[in-house]
């Protein structure tokens, strides 16, 4: 059983369906669940997470910004939804 004592995770974008690059053809709501999964995993077994950007090739930057903030907006709804949990 593995049990890290922090984990660091890059939620790189270039998965996207659109990347010029990653060509693996996830969207932008696959990303998102992606990212909510893996925080949410972190917050079910009380590990500390810093989640940072990465990846991602786009010549539109305020698409790109906006598939970079998907993994800091699934951290906060995994966080809110994990502290809903814990009131109930």
């Amino acid at each position: 059983e593995f049990d890290p004592d922090l984990i660091l995770y890059i939620g790189g974008v270039d998965v996207w369906e659109g990347d010029a690059l990653g060509k693996l053809n996830v969207t932008e709501k696959g990303i998102y669940e992606r990212d909510y999964y893996v925080s949410r995993l972190a917050l079910e077994r009380g590990v500390p997470i810093a989640c940072v950007i990465g990846g991602g090739y786009d010549q539109n930057r305020k698409r790109l910004a906006r598939r970079h903030s998907l993994v800091h907006r699934a951290a906060i709804h995994a966080w809110n939804n994990d502290n809903e949990l814990l009131r109930a």
